[in-house]
């Protein structure tokens, strides 16, 4: 017999709050991974171009993450060409920087998009 002041449960409660849980902790695990890489990036690239982190977004999952970089000056296609190359080749590195600043068992797996510069006022 039922209780009658419980309410029924359904398996969309568990799976929504799984879920919502699970964007959070995504949402914070891109969030930590951005901070670090902010400065791990300049390391890299060696102050040779200036970039920004923009954001950084799972892809598809926490598994992989996005890691979305903008030239903070003018770059000709040929410059954005060479940080994207860059950021790849030290890709080993830039995770291994994030393995180190947080505290997770698996650390995700990063890719690299060079966004065009924003232009503001044009």
């Amino acid at each position: 017999m039922k209780h009658p002041s419980r309410k029924p449960s359904s398996r969309n409660d568990h799976s929504d709050r799984t879920r919502s849980s699970g964007d959070r902790k995504t949402l914070q695990l891109c969030s930590q991974v951005r901070r670090v890489l902010e400065y791990g990036i300049d390391e890299v690239l060696h102050g040779d171009a200036l970039v920004v982190v923009a954001d950084v977004i799972p892809a598809p999952d926490a598994s992989h993450l996005l890691v979305l970089v903008q030239p903070m000056g003018d770059t000709t296609p040929e410059e954005t060409d060479s940080i994207q190359q860059r950021l790849v080749a030290s890709a080993w590195q830039l995770r291994n920087m994030v393995a180190e600043a947080i505290c997770r068992r698996k650390t995700p797996s990063l890719s690299f998009q060079v966004l065009p510069r924003l232009v503001l006022g044009e």
